[in-house]
């Protein structure tokens, strides 16, 4: 078997092997690299497509942070280049109108996508990439979710978010200037997304024990390994230094790996990114600007585990989990929310995640258990008062 633990991350391309598991692993990755050189790197993959088109994707504020920069060198170098840079004030959101626009605005012949962002920008070019089978490499601005190296696009279409199957970017090039120069809040998401492993590993490890549902124990040390390669770098991460930067990228990229081994995202979501999805969706149909995913996730962590500590009252199944205030005092450390109150999330809407996020996705959580104990009303109602009164 492939030693894929003990592998440094920009190794871990082009994998393929057997696991103890008894599945067939890979990683159809061929490039990560983690640097401040993003724009040789980038022209260097590039290079293999000159003969065809390339399009380039950027925001307004990912333009300027790294798109200017290749977009300039790509044309004096004389690539045959389409630009499509998104203008708007608030966030984009990966939803059917931004993914349509790309779909109307890229050109024949195109070879390569080229995507410069984070969370909305790869997975609107990974769904482009995968539908109509153009390779894209991946310029991170920002550590701010996990989704890098995942092979799966959440999208909002109809204002409820839904994952589909997508495909791996073909490379993946973090600019570390870029990224800890990344708003604040942008940096506890990533975290929050990390931390927010936690219970998802848990989720998946409790689904194991009652439905014996798939599980690959290497899959679960190589998502550890991220939380750890995270938490151990947390002062260096609030510092901004380099090395802890990349540490955290690192992190964030592993959670996607691990995702894209599986075939789904069960090592790196569980109850957390439910009640995320619910709060999410519940801001979407409002016609409110919703927190960023990770920061959702991060305050989606601290309940699950809160709901976890009531579960062990409630039965003699073997939870490992940090408790809630363990957690709540990482997140508090780097600056992340750490209650829903925090996140804007109302007492009812809170109240209702509780009772109805597991219908989100059909994927056995803590919410079900509860739901079969017969006490799930009453978490709903002691996990408010906990968080509200």
């Amino acid at each position: 078997m492939t030693d894929i633990l003990n592998m440094k991350i920009e190794d871990m391309v082009n994998l393929s092997f057997k696991c103890s598991c008894g599945r067939n692993h890979s990683v159809d990755i061929q490039k990560i690299s983690i640097n401040n050189n993003v724009v040789n790197e980038v022209i260097n993959i590039a290079s293999r497509y000159k003969e065809g088109k390339i399009f380039l994707i950027a925001d307004n504020n990912t333009y300027l942070i790294s798109g200017k920069n290749i977009e300039e060198e790509l044309k004096r170098q004389q690539f045959n280049l389409k630009s499509y840079v998104f203008q708007t004030l608030k966030p984009l959101v990966p939803d059917e109108k931004a993914a349509g626009r790309l779909l109307v605005e890229i050109e024949e012949d195109t070879s390569l996508i080229i995507s410069i962002g984070s969370g909305t920008l790869n997975d609107l070019a990974r769904i482009l990439s995968y539908k109509l089978k153009i390779p894209y490499i991946i310029v991170g601005t920002a550590p701010s979710m996990d989704g890098y190296a995942s092979s799966v696009s959440p999208l909002i279409i109809n204002g409820f978010k839904k994952t589909y199957e997508a495909i791996y970017p073909m490379a993946i090039i973090a600019d570390i200037e870029a990224m800890k120069k990344a708003p604040k809040e942008m940096i506890t998401a990533g975290f929050g997304d990390i931390i927010g492993k936690y219970t998802a590993l848990t989720d998946w490890n409790l689904s194991k024990t009652i439905n014996n549902e798939y599980y690959c124990e290497n899959t679960v040390k190589l998502v550890k390994n991220a939380i750890e390669k995270c938490v151990n770098n947390i002062d260096g991460i609030i510092n901004r230094e380099d090395s802890s930067i990349q540490s955290m990228v690192e992190a964030l990229i592993l959670s996607g790996i691990a995702i894209g081994l599986v075939g789904n995202s069960r090592p790196a979501s569980g109850a957390e990114h439910h009640l995320s999805h619910y709060w999410e969706m519940d801001f979407l149909a409002k016609g409110r600007l919703h927190p960023l995913h990770g920061n959702l996730v991060a305050a989606g962590t601290i309940v699950i585990s809160a709901l976890y500590e009531m579960i062990k009252e409630k039965t003699d199944l073997t939870i490992d989990i940090p408790d809630s205030a363990t957690i709540k005092n990482l997140l508090s450390k780097i600056g992340a929310p750490v209650s829903p109150i925090d996140l804007g999330i109302e007492r009812e809407l809170f109240k209702q995640s509780i009772l109805h996020a597991k219908e989100i996705r059909p994927r056995y959580t803590v919410f079900h258990l509860a739901q079969k104990l017969g006490f799930l009303e009453e978490a709903a109602i002691r996990l408010t008062e906990m968080f509200y009164d």
